[in-house]
């Protein structure tokens, strides 16, 4: 294949996965502004509408380290594919639910495509378009995503019903799944296949794959906790519904704008100093609201945590792809833990911080949230200082299986 067929088909691939990311995104959160239409039709208790929204989370999370494996198995184009065919299959059987349950069966059919997505579909997109830009930009476009995603869905089941939106959904899906399946680019990745437990071994004393599980606890943290109670204390101070949903925008566009940034400097941004610093940075942020329960300070803290969330996010995946090149293990097994890690505090942290409410004030667990994000950057750290083997690392090209570890170092 000459260079400029590959240098087109590689742009390619990066295009259609960036929209395979967004469009996942869009359908994940699509739930959130027609809750008051699925509880209005079907009728549901608030454990059920909590369920709805959980639904993808657990799925995502028991499917993410499968799904690295069978990624690093099969092929992580293979999978991929077979991730756009059932959330595919989800968005049409959301459309058409006639009961509470197949619409939850939906929501978990879509959770474990999702899943996959960014796991095998990271995967693929690290193989083949490698480079620390192609995995920040997938940050990047999840974002917008996130933004856009509530707005579109609401507005169509504002005007269409709430079984409009996933017809389109479904048209979507399959459209991009099907142009990605056209793509056809040999992979630079020359890793040999190795068991699935010594991949495991491997990642778990590699200093750059723990920073980047790390920041995703980080990020998941200060995510839970402000989106928990962040609402709730608005509402106190007297906010609307549309104020409150202006200041969650605000900040979505301010983690848009910060991941595009970071994903631009590419490898310059992909070090463990910029993880750690972006770590700090999140911890720090949460500050204002554990010292007042004044609405700017609120504010602020959902402003000031998303730009430095995007920064830990967008360099968090690259890492973990660089640590799998200079270690050997799969791909996939790292994107995998990475998800499951994000999944599971997605699932946890909202859980945990709702039950501590019940017994302390908002401001009591924002500053246990603050200090708990310390405490994971103080371990990161430490182990990253006590570990061996080199912090610089190599860009994300052609690694041989021939390659010594001493090479990579």
């Amino acid at each position: 294949m000459g260079g400029i067929e590959r240098t087109s088909r590689v742009r390619t691939l990066r295009l259609l996965l960036y929209t395979f990311v967004l469009v996942a995104s869009c359908m994940q959160l699509a739930v959130v502004p027609m809750l008051p239409g699925y509880a209005h039709h079907f009728g549901l208790s608030s454990f059920e509408q909590g369920l709805l929204l959980a639904a993808t989370g657990i799925a995502t999370l028991a499917v993410s380290l499968p799904a690295g494996a069978l990624s690093d198995r099969l092929g992580a184009r293979r999978v991929t594919l077979w991730a756009g065919e059932l959330m595919a299959v989800a968005a049409l059987i959301q459309a058409l639910a006639p009961t509470f349950s197949v619409l939850i069966l939906a929501r978990l059919i879509f959770g474990v495509g999702y899943g996959v997505t960014w796991t095998a579909g990271l995967s693929w997109l690290a193989e083949g378009a490698p480079g620390e830009s192609s995995l920040g930009g997938s940050v990047a476009s999840a974002g917008i995503g996130g933004i856009i995603g509530p707005a579109i869905f609401g507005v169509l089941a504002e005007y269409f019903g709430l079984r409009v939106p996933f017809f389109g959904a479904t048209v979507v899906i399959v459209a991009i799944t099907t142009a990605l399946g056209l793509v056809r680019l040999p992979t630079t990745s020359q890793m040999p296949r190795v068991a699935f437990g010594h991949n495991l071994r491997v990642i778990a004393a590699d200093r750059t794959t723990i920073a980047a599980t790390a920041a995703i606890v980080v990020a998941g943290i200060s995510t839970g906790v402000a989106y928990l109670l962040a609402p709730e204390e608005l509402h106190r101070a007297g906010g609307s519904a549309g104020t409150i949903g202006l200041a969650f925008s605000a900040a979505g566009i301010l983690f848009v704008i910060g991941s595009v940034i970071t994903a631009f400097y590419g490898r310059r941004a992909v070090r463990l100093s910029i993880a750690f610093a972006g770590m700090l940075a999140v911890a720090l942020a949460i500050s204002p609201a554990a010292l007042s329960a004044a609405p700017f300070a609120v504010v602020g803290m959902l402003c000031a945590t998303s730009a430095a969330r995007a920064v830990v996010w967008t360099v968090s995946y690259p890492l973990g792809a660089a640590g799998a090149a200079r270690t050997g293990a799969g791909f996939g097994v790292v994107m995998g833990l990475l998800n499951g890690v994000w999944a599971a505090t997605a699932v946890v942290i909202p859980l945990v911080a709702g039950a501590v409410a019940e017994h302390l004030s908002a401001r009591s667990v924002f500053a246990l949230a603050e200090l708990s994000c310390l405490a994971v950057l103080a371990v990161a750290v430490l182990f990253a200082r006590h570990s061996r083997g080199a912090v610089m690392l190599r860009p994300l090209e052609v690694i041989s299986p021939a390659t010594t570890g001493s090479e990579l170092s």
